[in-house]
């Protein structure tokens, strides 16, 4: 059984999505499914939906960018440790932080952008980036990938 812990750190991101804890686990769900790698593993995540300010701290803190961002990502694991194989059958893959405000202020809907940073954030925590343009198609492949599925 997968295990999705979420820390909701600004009240308004429970006014903006109805059943937000709800739909955030069925999104990552479907997300870890489509990983054939955790076939017959429990995984577990943290996600944590804070505010612009605590983002922006994050964000310096980890990356020295002194700003918001919509998604961070902290892997629990290099990108290596996916491709050699799982031996253990509990794993926990890291933590995404989301930024509500940053969200707010796209000129998106807001739960379809949710579900693609989402799935975004999700797709960092197991080895996926999108430093060279090639990595970079890869990954925007698999999002769409995932998004057709949730």
């Amino acid at each position: 059984m997968h295990k999705i812990n979420i820390e909701l750190g600004y009240a308004s991101w429970a006014k903006q999505i109805d059943s937000l804890e709800k739909k955030t686990k069925s999104i990552l769900k479907s997300c870890i499914k489509t990983q054939k790698l955790f076939s017959r593993k429990n995984i577990e995540m943290t996600v944590l939906l804070t505010n612009s300010a605590r983002m922006k701290k994050l964000n310096y803190t980890f990356r020295k960018k002194n700003k918001d961002t919509d998604v961070l990502s902290f892997p629990s694991h290099e990108a290596f440790f996916f491709k050699k194989g799982i031996k253990s059958r509990k794993i926990y893959i890291g933590d995404i932080a989301l930024s509500y405000n940053y969200i707010k202020k796209q000129k998106l809907n807001f739960e379809d952008y949710y579900k693609k940073i989402l799935i975004h954030g999700f797709l960092h925590l197991v080895g996926y980036d999108h430093i060279l343009n090639k990595d970079f198609y890869r990954m925007q492949k698999e999002e769409i990938r995932i998004l057709k599925l949730v």
